[in-house]
Order: C-alpha cells, then structure tokens, then sequence
C-alpha cells in the first residue's frame, strides 16, 4: 500500500509542477496583452485626435500628398506624423504631438518633406504591406498600427464600424513582419468572421463570446480602452469568463447580473 502512495504522490507532484509553467505562461501571455492593447489604443487614439486637427487646417486637408501616418512613440507622448514619397522614399509631411492622456501638445506643423528615419520609414512600408494582406473583410474602412517587437514587427489591422454603437472585432488581424520589412511572416486572426460588441446604451460594461481563444487577448483590452468601460468576455472552449478593467485582465466566477 505504502508504494502504491508513494507512487501517487509522485504522479500529483509531476502534475503540479507540469501545471505551473502553463500557467505561468498563459499569465506572461495576460500581461503581454495588456501591455500591447493599452499601447495599440494609445495610438490609435493619438491618431484620432491628430486627424482632428488635420481637418482643422485648409492647407492640411488640400494637400493630396499624404498617404498615410506613422507613430513615434515618445516617453510622455505620441508624435504622429503624415507621411507622402519624394524621390521614392517616404518623407514626413505633418505632425501633431499628443500625450498619454490624449491631450494635443504640439499642433499640426508642416514638415520640410525631409527623408523618414529608418525605423519610421520601414513602419510605413509595414503598414502598406499590411493592408495589402488577403484576409477577412468586415468593414471598408481600417486602421492599422505598426510595433516594434524585438528585431521584428507586428502590425495590426483594425476594421471601423460604421455605427458609434458597435465594435468590430472580426476583420482583426495580428500580422508579422521581419525587421526590415519583409513579409507577412505570420497572419492571426484575432477574432473570428464579422463579430461585433454592442456598446448598448446606459451599460455599464460590454459583453462579448470568444468561441475559438481560451483567453482574451490585446484585440480584447484594446476594445476595452476604446469603449471607455469595462468588458466581460467568456471563452467558450474552457467556459471561464473574464473582466477586463482599466487595461487590466482578471479571471471572475460570472458575468453579474444586469451586466452590459
């Protein structure tokens, strides 16, 4: 009998200690997501409220050069720059400067059409190649933010509703590119066909079902951040349901009664 618990408790403990760094790893994966949700809406939020103050300059809104924007992300804000081509290189045409709260600090200035740093101009070529990926088509307009990660880059594809009231998370595409631009080495989906969030009304939180993931990821915190509220989401290949909170990702028993 004495073995026989010895070897059962060998057998529990190999289980645990097999457990523990899958679990640390889903938690790494948590916090990545976090990380790069709060920084995917910091940017695009930046991008928001500088094309606002484009529309607010006649020369801005005439001036047919511009082909897109890059983001140089800088320890208290967030410099978008509208980007053309001269000479067949990408050249910085305007930029506006918005901190971490959301806040203009620096107005549109007109730019001397002067050659990009690299890394900017490789993050231009990224984001056209990214829009140019085959993939699923949920809205006809998209946004696409360019990262760095590590020697590489990931940019993501972001489609926009057409109602105030509804998020699109089908069409989200993680996608990665080489450091030098070359790709897509990978293409993610982030959520599967055209699902939408239904920001209803007087909610006090959003609600959404993940049927393929077994945790939120950044698309999820992103979507989050944009609504400005809080958002349950429950991943129906494991049945846990989750909160995600002021960027935050925590597990919960149940979405509350009267939630969203």
């Amino acid at each position: 009998m004495a073995w026989h618990q010895r070897i059962a408790a060998t057998a529990a403990l190999g289980i645990s200690l097999a457990v523990a760094p899958v679990r640390a790893q889903d938690d790494m994966a948590l916090r990545t997501a976090e990380q790069v949700g709060t920084t995917l809406y910091q940017i695009d939020r930046a991008a928001r409220i500088a094309a606002k103050e484009g529309d607010r300059s006649r020369v801005f809104r005439r001036d047919d050069r511009v082909q897109g924007w890059v983001a140089e992300v800088l320890p208290d804000a967030i410099r978008i720059i509208y980007v053309g081509s001269g000479n067949g290189v990408p050249v910085g045409l305007y930029r506006v400067a918005v901190d971490r709260a959301g806040k203009v600090v620096d107005g549109i200035e007109r730019l001397d059409a002067e050659p990009l740093p690299a890394q900017l101009a490789v993050q231009h070529i990224v984001g056209g190649r990214a829009r140019g990926v085959e993939r699923t088509i949920c809205s006809n307009e998209v946004e696409t933010v360019v990262l760095p990660q590590a020697e590489a880059w990931r940019a993501y594809v972001l489609p926009r509703a057409a109602f105030p009231d509804v998020y699109l998370l089908g069409g989200s595409y993680r996608l990665g590119f080489s450091g030098s631009g070359e790709g897509p080495t990978a293409v993610e989906a982030l959520a599967s066909e055209c699902v939408i969030v239904q920001n209803r009304p007087g909610s006090g939180a959003l609600l959404f079902a993940e049927d393929q993931a077994l945790h939120p990821n950044e698309l999820h915190v992103y979507i989050s951040r944009l609504a400005g509220k809080p958002l349950y989401v429950t991943t129906t290949p494991n049945g846990r349901t989750w909160l995600i909170q002021d960027g935050r990702i925590h597990s919960v028993e149940a979405v509350p009664a009267g939630a969203g």
